[in-house]
């Protein structure tokens, strides 16, 4: 009676202990590489050389694993603001606003599959989900205590709801422009070579308008 051949794994496939560290690989490489969401659970185990069944026991929805690449881009932004925090040189607040500002800035650019499974529509409120929301929390949360410490220095008329409401705005659309490869015409001429050099220079307009106290 002729033997059964064993299924070969793909290259990169799953070994024992780390099947869900490997989904979420798997599925974070293909929104970076092709910005595709739509996968199904089956599609990534099938990546995997898994089983689907051994894929749903970790994520039971495509939801599930997209929350989860969520959940972990948050972190991981938030380790990038604690370290740019460790760079600031002085104790001027705005100093280290626009450090955050760079770090955020860099971590999307250099971490596209992260940046878009953050913000994701298919997500919906981060609040649906206790462990996203927390991790998204807790990422705002280093922006808000900066603005705060920007906002008593008495030196803009500015309060800390509308600088926040700034900073965001401007890192994030700043971010999604560049990694749709918008910036990039003839006249802007900003592309990822000179990316973060022209970020600083957006970032210290964003801070002499914050300080501008003529405005009204």
């Amino acid at each position: 009676m002729p033997t059964k051949k064993k299924m070969k794994k793909p290259e990169g496939s799953y070994h024992h202990g780390n099947l869900a560290e490997t989904l979420k690989a798997l599925a974070l490489k293909r929104i970076e590489t092709s910005k595709d969401s739509a996968f199904t659970i089956r599609e990534i185990a099938r990546e995997a050389g898994v089983s689907h069944a051994a894929a749903y026991r970790h994520f039971p929805s495509h939801r599930d694993l997209l929350e989860e690449i969520s959940k972990d881009g948050f972190i991981k932004i938030t380790e990038e603001f604690t370290k740019a925090e460790k760079e600031v040189s002085t104790k001027d607040p705005f100093e280290r606003l626009r450090k955050i500002g760079l770090a955020y800035i860099s971590f999307c650019l250099e971490n596209t599959g992260y940046y878009r499974a953050m913000w994701h529509i298919d997500l919906g409120p981060i609040g649906n989900s206790e462990d996203l929301s927390e991790a998204g929390k807790n990422a705002f949360l280093k922006l808000w205590e900066t603005v705060l410490a920007c906002e008593s220095e008495k030196i803009t008329k500015f309060e800390a709801r509308e600088m926040a409401t700034a900073s965001w705005s401007i890192v994030h659309g700043y971010s999604v422009l560049l990694n749709e490869c918008q910036l990039n015409n003839v006249i802007l001429q900003i592309d990822k070579n000179n990316a973060m050099k022209e970020a600083d220079k957006i970032l210290q307009i964003l801070e002499s308008g914050l300080k501008n106290k003529s405005y009204k």
